[in-house]
């Protein structure tokens, strides 16, 4: 009997590639799953596809939160509408516009960050400007035409439901990743990670507690320049930038660092943190109700936007390498026991299943 096939639409910006890839390896056994990147993937990125087992489909389109994106909306819906009728048994969007395609088969979405809660929590608005009117628009009529709606975290399912007037259910299934060997030596070595022109990463929360005192060697990862515009974000000092890493690169990173630290306002999942915690690392986390979630109990927090806090905090974590291996530890533990992929991956399999057998009833 063939495996049913799946079509996982995915883009190349941030963390929806790796949740994509992740979950097309964990279901490749008993689903055939064809990736459509939204986006040119780097030569890394394709190589992760082969590696995932995934049929790789690529679409140089701007996503929905770009600017003059409406063409490009619209394109996405009519080709995922068309590749649907490709022998497919099930679409799973990672984005509105595929959401919105017209198709004979389910459709499960999964909501990974949307940009009214972003403004919420990076500019403290809940207001809506006009040229936002027509993703949020979007965003409703997504909402309303998915066979089932999961989120990556019960923080970002409370923020569709209120700011989109969203009245349906939407199901939580938080990111997984496979767990790695922790038991290399450990540098006294800060990482921080993510997109360096994206507001939300507070970037430089990190230098300003890093100033007056001496935190070591503090790495930046993460893309600086923006996808439309092209500007490079300034890397304040003492932050050390490492550029774009590979997923080698960045596993191997992990594996030597002590601290990983997210001085996010908004991150509705994060996962560099989670992949810092399986690779045995402590994290150093801001304050925000996803990071609680998460991670409360198995990480330490400092208040959101306070330097003086984090820089306590940090100091305290570098200084004391009993707390700072006990943090790590405790991470490590809640990593293996509730985000690893393969539990992940079980979820989304139950999803598609109820999901294609209510089609057939």
């Amino acid at each position: 009997m063939s495996r049913p096939r799946v079509l996982l639409t995915t883009d190349v910006v941030g963390g929806v590639w790796d949740f994509s890839v992740c979950l097309a390896a964990e279901l490749s056994a008993d689903w055939q799953v064809t990736l459509l990147a939204l986006g040119v993937p780097t030569v890394a990125q394709r190589a992760d596809a082969a590696a995932a087992g995934a049929a790789l489909r690529v679409e140089p389109v701007k996503l929905e939160w770009m600017q003059d994106s409406a063409a490009d909306v619209a394109h996405t819906r009519q080709l995922v509408s068309h590749i649907a009728t490709q022998g497919y048994d099930l679409i799973h969007a990672n984005q509105f516009a595929a959401a919105c395609a017209e198709v004979d088969v389910p459709v499960v979405l999964t909501l990974h960050s949307d940009v009214l809660s972003w403004r919420r929590w990076t500019l403290g608005t809940a207001v809506i400007p006009p040229e936002w009117m027509a993703y949020r628009d979007l965003v409703r009529d997504a909402l309303v035409r998915a066979t089932r709606v999961v989120a990556v975290s019960r923080f970002l399912a409370q923020e569709v439901q209120e700011l989109y007037a969203c009245g349906r259910d939407i199901e939580v299934i938080h990111n997984g990743w496979s767990a790695s060997p922790a038991n290399a030596p450990r540098q006294p070595t800060t990482l921080v990670a993510g997109r360096i022109w994206d507001a939300a990463k507070n970037v430089s929360l990190a230098a300003t507690a890093a100033s007056g005192w001496t935190p070591g060697e503090v790495l930046l990862a993460g893309e600086r320049r923006h996808p439309e515009s092209l500007m490079a974000a300034e890397v304040p000092p003492p932050l050390h930038p490492l550029g774009v890493l590979d997923r080698a690169d960045l596993q191997n990173l992990l594996d030597r660092i002590s601290v990983y630290l997210s001085p996010a306002r908004y991150d509705p999942f994060g996962l560099v943190p989670l992949q810092a915690a399986q690779h045995g690392c402590a994290l150093l986390l801001s304050d925000i109700p996803s990071y609680r979630e998460l991670w409360d109990g198995a990480a330490c927090f400092f208040k959101s936007g306070d330097a003086d806090d984090l820089r306590r905090k940090w100091r305290l974590l570098l200084a004391q390498s009993d707390v700072r291996q006990a943090f790590a530890r405790a991470a490590r533990a809640r990593a293996q026991s509730s985000y690893s992929a393969a539990r992940m991956a079980a979820q989304y399999r139950a999803v598609y299943a109820t999901t294609c057998m209510r089609r057939v009833a």
